[in-house]
């Protein structure tokens, strides 16, 4: 009996491991406008790393990948929607977020915009200024 429980829990390991495979893209959102010279593309992957316009992948802190699962689903009635939220200002940054979910795009200084584009706006920032800025 204890050897089969110990053969069902290595083989839950390895299904949930994903025996070897890759890990899934949780998100990605393009920045472009502003001062920006170009757009930039930051990937965010569902086992903590991200990279910038196809960059090497780098590890984010486990509280940013929380987040960034939370504003996720926060974000999926809009994306399945493709939701955007425009402003007319100009020389504005521009953002879209893409998941499996669908699509939504911002610009700085749209109203109405939920608490978690402001959220996955800040993980943006934090990981352009770290992965894209080299």
């Amino acid at each position: 009996m204890r050897r089969a429980c110990w053969l069902a829990g290595v083989v839950l390991t390895a299904l949930a491991a994903g025996c070897g495979g890759t890990a899934g893209d949780l998100m990605a959102i393009e920045v472009s406008g502003g001062r920006l010279h170009g757009p930039e593309r930051i990937l965010v992957t569902d086992d903590g790393r991200a990279s910038c316009n196809g960059g090497p992948l780098e590890a984010i802190s486990n509280q940013q990948l929380l987040d960034a699962r939370e504003d996720k689903r926060s974000l999926r009635p809009l994306a399945k929607k493709g939701t955007n939220f425009p402003t007319s200002r100009r020389g504005v940054r521009r953002y879209v977020f893409n998941s499996q979910d669908g699509m939504v795009e911002w610009s700085e200084g749209a109203s109405g915009l939920p608490a978690a584009i402001g959220r996955i706006t800040l993980l943006a920032l934090q990981l352009e200024r770290r992965l894209c800025r080299r």
